[in-house]
């Protein structure tokens, strides 16, 4: 495809540039040890999902969810992320190659670990702001995050436009959400296949983060 030309990026934060959902995969299969319930699903099959959207999808497919079963995973998943979490391979070194442009992550987690841990795998001072879900922004497979994190990048430059401005992202869910902004979106196989990727709207694939690089030019 032809080179796409940037003046701002966008980023997912979980599974494209620290590796988080594996370990929330972790600690819900680890949870569901310790309650004897669910320990046949899949859970990676929904990673990348906020996880209200995880907890509907099994109660809709008849699913039993012990109380408290999110609860406990949460407790386990932010014990294991203090000492496990780590960034992709080649993640600083394109935030470096970017950082002329402005940056904007758009995640499904909350703001407060967002920041924290973006601050801990030294990311943070790459980041220009944060657009993260809340009660006014709908989770991904909704576009708000994005069209928010866009609106953001308008603050610093007024003249961007969306032909100028990439998405990485590494789940089904976060492509979908993208593909509704009209915005091109490069995804990364961290999570999900490339096939699974480009059926659902990515514009492009590539199985390390710092190979979208040879797909953009800073303008």
């Amino acid at each position: 495809m032809n080179t796409i030309k940037i003046r701002g990026a966008i980023f997912d934060f979980d599974g494209t540039l620290v590796d988080s959902e594996s370990l929330y995969t972790k600690a819900l299969i680890h949870t569901a040890s310790e309650m004897n319930a669910l320990k046949d699903f899949d859970f990676k099959s929904l990673a990348g999902y906020q996880t209200n959207d995880i907890y509907d999808f099994l109660k809709n497919n008849g699913y039993y969810v012990p109380d408290n079963f999110f609860k406990e995973a949460e407790v386990y998943f932010h014990k294991i992320i203090e000492t496990d979490l780590e960034t992709f391979d080649g993640v600083i070194e394109t935030l470096e190659r970017l950082k002329s442009i402005d940056i904007v992550i758009a995640s499904n987690s909350n703001i407060d670990y967002v920041k924290r841990m973006a601050e801990k795998k030294s990311i943070a001072k790459y980041i220009k702001d944060y657009s993260c879900h809340n009660e006014k922004l709908r989770a991904k497979p909704e576009a708000d995050l994005f069209i928010n994190a866009f609106e953001i990048l308008k603050k610093y430059n007024n003249n961007i436009k969306k032909e100028n401005v990439i998405i990485f992202e590494d789940s089904i869910a976060g492509v979908i959400g993208a593909k509704k902004t009209g915005i091109k979106t490069a995804a990364i196989t961290n999570t999900y296949s490339k096939e699974e990727l480009l059926k659902n709207g990515a514009d492009i694939t590539v199985d390390r983060i710092d190979k979208v690089l040879e797909y953009i030019e800073i303008i």
